[in-house]
C-alpha cells in the first residue's frame, strides 16, 4: 500500500453513502499481460497435477468430509468419537452440523468425479472471487473481466493457502468465494449479509465480518448476516438435534478437538506465543490481550478504507486479521492472501509508488508457492525454508500486521493529499 501518493484521484464513495462513481475497463494491456502469465501458470500447475496427483490434488480432507457426510446419512454422531483413528484432537469433526449436511452429497463421490468436483469445483469458486474482487475495485463488469477470470485463477494456484485448500480438498475457497461475492454486493442489495452467515454457519471464523459490517454501520447487512447464520444452526437443529445439541453446547470451544495450540502448523498469533513461551502461565491471557488489539485496530482501519472506497483492501485485511486472531489457523485457513494480492497488483498499476511495488512483490514472494523450487531454492514456500525460525515459520503473521502498518500510512497520506487539495481550493 503507497504511503507517497504521486496523484490524488477523487475518492470514491460507498453506495451506503452516495451514488458509485462510473466502472472503469480493464487497461487492454493489462489483460493481455494477465491472461498470457496466467495461462502459463494454471497450464504448468495442470501438468503437475497430472504427473503427481497424489501430492498435488491428495485430497486428505474431502475424505473427512466425505465420512462425514456419511454418517450423517446413517444417523451416526459427528462429535463423539474421531472420525478416523481413536486419538482426541486428530481427524475429529469441528464443523458445524450444517456444514456436515452439505457434505452429504460428497459422500459417494469416487475415482474421477472425485478429482474433477473438488478440483475443478474450487477453481470455479476461485474465478467468482476473483470477478467478486475485480467488480469491487470499481471494474467494469464486461467481457474483459470474464475473460480474466480463469488466468487470474491459474495465477491463484501459486498462492500457497489456495494452493493447499486445493490439495486437500478444503472448504477455505467456499468460504472466501461467499463473503467476497457477499461484501461486493451493493449496500442497497437487501439480502446482502446473508451469504456471510452462511459462511459463517460452515465455519465460525467468517462472523468476524458482522463485526466489520457493524463498524462501517451497515447495521441491516449485519441483521441479515445474523439471520443467516441463525437460519443455517436452526437447519442443522432440525435434521440433527442430538448432534446440533453436542456442538453447541459445547463442543465449538472445546480446544482439545482442534489439538494443541503449540502444533508447528497453527499459523495464527495464538500458535505463535504458544510455540514461543509455551502454553502454561499467561499464554492465554496474552493471546486475548494480542487478539482484541490486532481486531480492533484492524477494525478501526477497515472502516476507513470502506469510506474510502477501498472495500476490497477493508476486506481482504480483514480476512487476514479473522485468521490471524483465531485460535487455530492452518496454512490453507490464509485464502483471504488472494484478494489481498489482488489489491495490491491493482494499487500498482493505477497508483505506482516508491512503496507500493516492493510492498506488492514481498507479499507475493511470501504467500507463494511451489515457485521457490523454480529459482533453485529447496523449499515450496516460505514456511520450508527455514522450519525453526520464528521469523520464516509465522511469515503471515508478520505480514498480516505489516500490512495493517502499511494501511496506517496509506490511510495518513490519502488524509495529508486532501489537506493539500483543500487548502489549494481556498487560496
Amino acid at each position: 500500500m503507497d504511503v507517497s501518493l504521486p496523484t490524488i484521484e477523487k475518492p470514491t464513495v460507498p453506495s451506503a453513502v452516495g451514488a458509485a462513481p462510473p466502472r472503469r475497463a480493464i487497461p487492454l494491456p493489462v489483460c493481455c499481460a494477465v491472461a498470457v502469465v496466467g495461462v502459463i501458470a494454471g497450464g504448468y500447475y495442470l501438468d503437475l497435477v497430472l504427473r503427481e496427483p497424489g501430492f498435488m490434488l491428495h485430497l486428505t480432507d474431502l475424505g473427512v468430509y466425505q465420512i462425514a457426510g456419511h454418517r450423517v446419512s446413517q444417523g451416526v454422531s459427528l462429535y463423539d468419537t474421531p472420525l478416523l483413528g481413536h486419538t482426541r484432537g486428530v481427524m475429529e469433526f469441528v464443523y458445524t452440523p450444517f456444514a456436515a449436511l452439505l457434505f452429504v452429497p460428497l459422500a459417494g463421490l469416487a475415482g474421477v468425479a472425485r478429482y474433477c468436483v473438488a478440483g475443478l469445483g474450487n477453481v470455479a469458486m476461485v474465478v467468482v472471487s476473483a470477478w467478486a474482487g475485480l467488480s469491487t475495485l470499481g471494474y467494469r463488469r464486461d467481457l474483459r473481466m470474464g475473460l480474466l477470470g480463469v488466468p487470474i485463477a491459474g495465477l491463484a494456484l501459486w498462492c500457497e493457502p489456495i494452493r493447499q485448500t486445493m490439495a486437500f480438498g478444503q472448504v477455505n475457497i467456499l468460504l472466501l468465494m461467499l463473503v467476497v461475492v457477499d461484501m461486493a454486493l451493493p449496500d442497497s442489495v437487501r439480502c446482502k449479509g446473508v451469504l456471510t452467515g452462511v459462511a459463517a454457519g460452515i465455519k465460525l471464523t467468517p462472523a468476524f465480518f458482522v463485526l466489520y459490517l457493524l463498524a462501517t454501520k451497515r447495521y441491516r447487512a449485519a441483521g441479515m448476516a445474523v439471520g443467516g447464520f441463525v437460519a443455517t444452526v436452526l437447519v442443522g437443529a432440525l435434521i440433527m438435534p442430538r448432534d446440533s445439541l453436542t456442538f453447541w453446547s459445547g463442543a465449538f470451544a472445546d480446544p482439545a478437538r482442534v489439538g494443541v495450540p503449540q502444533n508447528n502448523s497453527n499459523e495464527s498469533l495464538r500458535g505463535l506465543l504458544a510455540r514461543t513461551i509455551g502454553v502454561a502461565g499467561i499464554h492465554q491471557v496474552l493471546w486475548l490481550i494480542a487478539a482484541l488489539a490486532v481486531a480492533g485496530l484492524c477494525l478501526m482501519l477497515a472502516r476507513r478504507l470502506s469510506r474510502a472506497g477501498d472495500e476490497l483492501a477493508a476486506v481482504a485485511l480483514c480476512g487476514l486479521t479473522m485468521t490471524t486472531v483465531s485460535p487455530y489457523s492452518w496454512v490453507h485457513h490464509w485464502v483471504f492472501l488472494f484478494p489481498a494480492l489482488i489489491v495490491l497488483a491493482d494499487m500498482v498499476i493505477r497508483r505506482p509508488g516508491v512503496v507500493t511495488a516492493p510492498i506488492a512483490v514481498v507479499t507475493a514472494v511470501i504467500a507463494s508457492g511451489g515457485v521457490l523450487p523454480l529459482l533453485d531454492v529447496r523449499a515450496s514456500s516460505v514456511f520450508d525454508y527455514h522450519q525453526h525460525s520464528t521469523l520464516y515459520h509465522n511469515a503471515y503473521i508478520w505480514l498480516t500486521l505489516a500490512l495493517l502498518v502499511a494501511a496506517v500510512g496509506y490511510l495518513r497520506s490519502g488524509d495529508r493529499a486532501a489537506r493539500e487539495i483543500a487548502s489549494a481550493d481556498t487560496l
